[in-house]
């Protein structure tokens, strides 16, 4: 999509304005081949493929953490300083090693678990630990705790640890997220999409208290949402990277998936859209392999910043 406005700060890092808006209909749409433009019109959008076809785009739908807001380094810390609140010790060379990286979790750890809910990275988490970290634990998390026949009676004891960890990762989250800035360009998109009336909600992972905690300092750009679907939300029975949440939001608009352009950070996330049947733009981490987005994604930048739509 190519949102250019006359007022909006997003249009002065993009490349000079090839694409106009028109009005077409209750969405609008982006006609990438409109030659006029005036900043009151509204939107929507021609997508051109490698076989010349066109999708229209009605609506957006866009990932929250690490897309929207920049949450991640705040997160890595958060998991950190949960082990000392659930009573569970990093031994005390691996803490000085990682705050002296700032810190950030190990990335062969971060990236196994960005775009997940917490019952299902916990287990992954504390499975590192124990395993590189040498974390003292009561229950062996070894393959990310998957209980074996063996060990099915713990089942029990596995769940109130992940419980009490999410939970403590999210308090702690929460204490943090109240100074949490914006991903470089998000507010400047979204005022834009709305600008044109263009239908958008937010599809995360996290689950709804975390949100309205995470928001506080973005109203603005949260009123641009008309859905807001967490990973708690009763309709999403399977996370990311299953294409439940997706579909959800994409119903909650009222627009096929296939005319829903999702922007995603993760791996799991970018599967997600893709599965549910979205198109997909796919803002990775500097530190993740592109190539791993290529099946998965229509579109690949470094930032949102360079989002400028041509293809679509």
């Amino acid at each position: 999509i190519s949102t250019y406005l006359h007022t909006s700060s997003f249009i002065h890092s993009l490349p000079s304005p090839s694409t106009a808006f028109y009005h077409s209909g209750r969405h609008g749409v982006i006609n990438s081949r409109a030659s006029i433009y005036t900043p009151q019109m509204t939107i929507s959008t021609a997508i051109q493929d490698d076989n010349a076809t066109q999708t229209t785009i009605k609506a957006v739908i866009f990932d929250l953490d690490g897309t929207l807001l920049d949450t991640e380094a705040l997160s890595c810390r958060a998991v950190i300083e949960s082990f000392a609140l659930t009573n569970l010790n990093i031994p005390t060379d691996v803490l000085a090693s990682l705050e002296a990286g700032g810190l950030l979790l190990p990335w062969e750890l971060k990236r196994s678990i960005l775009g997940l809910r917490g019952s299902e990275w916990v287990p992954i988490v504390l499975s590192y630990a124990q395993e590189t970290w040498g974390v003292d634990m009561a229950l062996n998390w070894k393959n990310g705790g998957q209980a074996t026949s063996s060990d099915d009676a713990n089942a029990d004891r596995r769940r109130v640890v992940v419980d009490t960890f999410w939970k403590a990762w999210e308090v702690r989250l929460n204490e943090l997220c109240t100074e949490v800035e914006a991903c470089p360009g998000a507010p400047e998109l979204v005022e834009g999409l709305r600008a044109a009336r263009v239908p958008m909600a937010i599809a995360t992972s996290s689950r709804a208290d975390s949100v309205n905690k995470k928001r506080f300092r973005h109203e603005k750009m949260f009123q641009s949402f008309k859905y807001i679907v967490s990973g708690d939300d009763p309709s999403v029975v399977k996370g990311k990277p299953a294409p439940d949440i997706y579909l959800e939001a994409a119903k909650r608009l009222g627009v096929h998936p296939s005319e829903c352009l999702v922007f995603e950070d993760a791996l799991t996330g970018a599967q997600s859209g893709k599965s549910a049947g979205c198109r997909v733009v796919a803002v990775p981490d500097s530190r993740m392999e592109k190539k791993s987005f290529l099946s998965i994604s229509d579109e690949i930048i470094d930032n949102i910043w360079q989002f400028s739509g041509k293809q679509w």
